[in-house]
């Protein structure tokens, strides 16, 4: 079991270290670059080994009522998640969060960042760290495998101490989410809109900027 969990997941890994080690050799008005390249490899990745098939997923929005109550539900909590951090943050606002900055000061970057923090983090991040990295066998394994799914999530986004730590905060509702429904689908969609909703304010804020 060790053996396969390890060998599903050492790509996007390493996918994700090289990442991280751009985020420090690269100057930051070129990261948008790298993240975008990162998320672009992932997605390529999943669908050439049929990880994520996004047929099922736009097929999924006919499930019912059902399912849609376990998407609100989960964008609910990802968006107390995000609340949360917020406060955290206004208390302690001396510590550094870390967070890895993404420069938009041109439409091409502006289009980077439309599909690195709306289009693609969705299908992603919800098949690496919660469908692949999260096993359900049982308590045990659910217990390490999300702990280490939630850190790896978090440092994707941000690199201190105390950015990883909100980060993580935000992994929590999405993880609980995927561990109680066992539908990576409801997980995706609640993240998609929150993605839309928290990002897509930027997007238009800046291209109005740019014109």
């Amino acid at each position: 079991m060790i053996k396969n969990y390890v060998k599903k997941n050492c790509i996007p890994i390493i996918f994700e270290i090289f990442f991280i080690i751009s985020c420090f050799l690269v100057p930051k008005e070129y990261i948008i670059y790298t993240n975008c390249s990162f998320y672009v490899c992932l997605f390529i990745y999943f669908i050439l080994k049929r990880d994520l098939n996004l047929k099922d997923w736009f097929f999924s929005f006919k499930s019912g009522k059902k399912y849609w109550e376990q998407v609100g539900l989960t964008l609910l909590g990802f968006m107390l998640a995000f609340g949360i951090t917020i406060a955290l943050e206004n208390i302690f606002p001396n510590i550094d969060t870390g967070f890895i900055g993404l420069r938009r000061n041109s439409w091409l970057t502006l289009i980077l960042f439309f599909i690195s923090t709306i289009i693609l983090p969705a299908v992603t991040e919800e098949t690496f760290f919660r469908k692949n990295m999260i096993l359900l066998h049982n308590k045990q394994a659910v217990a390490i495998t999300t702990t280490i799914s939630m850190f790896l999530y978090a440092i994707e986004h941000a690199l201190s101490w105390w950015g990883i730590l909100l980060t993580m905060i935000w992994a929590i509702p999405l993880s609980i989410a995927y561990i109680k429904t066992k539908n990576i689908y409801v997980v995706m969609t609640a993240h998609f809109i929150g993605s839309l909703l928290g990002n897509g304010f930027d997007v238009i804020f800046t291209a109005i900027q740019l014109i």
